[in-house]
């Protein structure tokens, strides 16, 4: 959601905030979808592959303060 507060921010026209929305959409139906199957996708994963996930998902939101950081440097000077 933070995220897509930043991005909003970004955007100089209500076809870019509309795709924006969309594609939140889209995500949001993507996670739906992943938690109704959650079960059965860690069956499929297993342990090796739910810890890979794990950890990725760990690297993105690293990256993604990090970016946050940056953008609140850029912003204050």
């Amino acid at each position: 959601m933070s995220a897509i507060v930043l991005l909003m921010g970004r955007t100089e026209g209500w076809e870019n905030g509309a795709a924006i929305i969309g594609m939140l959409g889209i995500c949001l139906a993507l996670t739906f979808a992943a938690m109704l199957g959650a079960d059965r996708l860690a069956e499929w994963l297993g342990k090796t592959g739910s810890d890979v996930i794990g950890r990725i998902s760990g690297v993105l939101l690293a990256a993604l303060a990090v970016q946050f950081v940056l953008d609140g440097l850029h912003a204050a000077l």
